[in-house]
């Protein structure tokens, strides 16, 4: 039995590290520009013409899942400790409007159990928590091309029908990727316009890490109809830093995938960067993939954390937002109130070699966002021995940090301009209540007028907390937004709310409580998340959702029983 837990700035067992704030005296500032590199080359790792089903099966690295060692892959990068929601309080968590949550289905087309940790542990090793990925699309490598819904965690996969029965897998993300140093912050993205699917993870060279772990690379996968391959590229910049939780999205030029940047001998963050990849390169599946990489981000002289970019822009310009989760001396933001908007321009430039990208930014004002508490659960601390392990029931839930949890999704806005919608763990208080709880603070941006053109709250009563948002918006206009929900009496649960309707739908409900290897040293914090998912079906339009929760005990490997659920809901 392995036990691998990702930790620190590879956003699996750690939380992630201090950003600047843009505090509430901040001025928006003026649009600033920031330069790109020269455009690389990466060459193409492994492809098959058959798709995964011609990929080798790969295992992972021993230096990264250590058979039989509780492991963390990084050391803590946060001056605020491994849970900085513990020393959260909640001052100044706005009152807002509540909704009672019920079980149902009733709108819901499409619901089934997504992979486990037992599922990990038996292909690739124990490992908390999950970080959702989750795409939608036909898969033309197979016969008749069928609709298909890939699911990938940390750290396997695993490809279904849209009512849950098994097409591929599931398999370890190495032999996904072709990669044994495969191994965090996956993430998956359907291309309508290119019948693309496009996968990302954090990894490392052919070499493996480094002593410092400063050699990251970002994975890519394209699966489509000229087959499978992966490549390789460098989020490291020239081996001095550590890229972590590589962020996805696409314009009809280029892949754009953001990390942010630990470096130097303490791996302080410095801020993110921002990778733009030849799409038609990946789309054709080149030998060769061209790629340009910008300097270190900061908008108002504060490095920039959790920058996530738009999906799908269909527009030659790229898009991406961030929050303000941390105060430039790594302790908490007690409340944010600003988002950074990014335009990335000239995508295009790096597959014709004719300049390079241009990249602008925009300090935004937005609705007050509190950091997120530790939500309370279901456990009640007791501690048992798991083949000499201590596995706590947890009493609370980690929601993590006040960064941009979700995707960025895309609808059209006015005048051939873009609306861009997305979330985040804030700090509430609920109108049936005064007790602080976590919600979700949800925005929508307009990229033509460069403001928050809505945003809003969401949240539950009876104490509930609501964690790990993700959200979509339709052409027709609705807003639905995907959650995990828990409290003292609601076991860890998969639930799903529509935006202007407060009631709060469980649609996959938790077996029990969370527990976990992870509360225990070392790692010494109780993890849950990194994010959820939510993907537009485009043979539907249903919106396809996938979150964290607590599944039927026999999914469960002993060390931690977190599992997903996958749904879908009607446009």
């Amino acid at each position: 039995m392995t036990i691998v837990a990702a930790a620190g700035a590879l956003a699996c067992l750690a939380a992630m590290p201090a950003a600047a704030s843009h505090a509430a005296t901040l001025t928006p500032a003026a649009s600033a520009a920031v330069t790109f590199g020269a455009t690389s080359q990466s060459p193409r790792l492994a492809a098959s013409a058959t798709g995964v089903a011609g990929f080798k099966p790969v295992a992972p690295n021993s230096a990264i899942e250590n058979a039989q060692i509780p492991r963390a892959l990084t050391k803590d990068k946060s001056p605020g400790g491994p849970n900085p929601a513990a020393k959260a309080t909640g001052a100044g968590a706005p009152n807002v409007s509540a909704g009672s949550a019920a079980r149902g289905r009733g709108s819901v087309t499409n619901a089934f159990d997504g992979l486990n940790d037992l599922t990990n542990d038996q292909l690739f090793g124990a490992l908390t928590p999950p970080d959702q990925g989750l795409c939608v699309g036909p898969d033309h490598t197979l016969k008749g091309a069928p609709d298909a819904v890939w699911e990938v965690v940390n750290e396997v996969g695993q490809e279904t029908t849209k009512a849950g029965a098994i097409l591929t897998g599931p398999l370890n993300l190495p032999t996904l990727f072709q990669d044994p140093n495969a191994f965090s912050d996956p993430r998956c993205l359907f291309d309508p316009s290119t019948q693309s699917f496009y996968f990302t993870q954090i990894s490392f060279p052919a070499a493996g890490p480094n002593a410092l772990e400063e050699n990251t690379v970002n994975d890519v996968l394209v699966i489509n109809s000229h087959g499978a391959a992966t490549y390789q590229f460098d989020s490291s910049l020239g081996g001095t830093c550590l890229g972590d939780q590589p962020k996805t999205g696409f314009d009809n030029n280029a892949l754009i995938i953001s990390t942010d940047e630990y470096c130097g001998p303490n791996q302080v963050e410095e801020g993110a960067i921002v990778q733009v990849i030849s799409k038609s390169q990946l789309v054709n599946e080149t030998a060769t993939v061209n790629f340009a990489v910008s300097a270190k981000l900061s908008l108002a002289g504060d490095p920039i954390v959790g920058l996530d970019p738009a999906i799908n822009t269909g527009t030659p310009t790229a898009y991406l937002v961030n929050s303000v989760p941390f105060l430039p001396d790594g302790s908490n933001n007690p409340v944010g109130n600003t988002l950074g908007l990014w335009s990335v321009g000239n995508t295009a430039a790096v597959t014709s070699g004719k300049g390079t990208p241009t990249l602008t930014s925009k300090v935004l004002p937005s609705e007050p966002y509190a950091f997120p508490v530790n939500a309370p659960s279901t456990g009640d601390g007791s501690v048992t021995m798991v083949s000499g392990f201590p596995i706590t029931s947890e009493t609370a839930l980690n929601p993590d940090d006040s960064r941009l949890s979700g995707p960025v999704n895309v609808t059209p806005g006015p005048g051939g301009s873009l609306n861009l919608w997305t979330a985040l763990d804030a700090a509430v208080v609920p109108s049936s209540g005064t007790a602080v709880r976590d919600g979700a603070a949800w925005f929508e941006v307009n990229t033509g007028a460069g403001r928050v053109i809505n945003q809003g709250f969401v949240a539950a009563s009876g104490n509930a907390s609501l964690l790990y948002p993700a959200m979509q918006a339709t052409p027709g206009g609705k807003a639905a937004m995907v959650f995990t929900i828990t409290s003292p009496t609601v076991n860890p649960s998969a639930a799903f709310t529509t935006i202007g309707n407060r009631a709060i739908t469980i649609v996959g409900a938790g077996a029990g409580p969370h527990t976990s290897f992870a509360d225990a040293p070392p790692f010494n914090s109780p993890r849950w998340g990194d994010y959820s998912q939510v993907a537009t079906d485009p043979q539907t339009g249903d919106l396809f959702m996938a979150t964290e929760y607590i599944p039927p005990a026999a999914e469960a490997d002993g060390f931690d029983n977190w599992g997903t659920f996958v749904f879908s809901v009607k446009e």
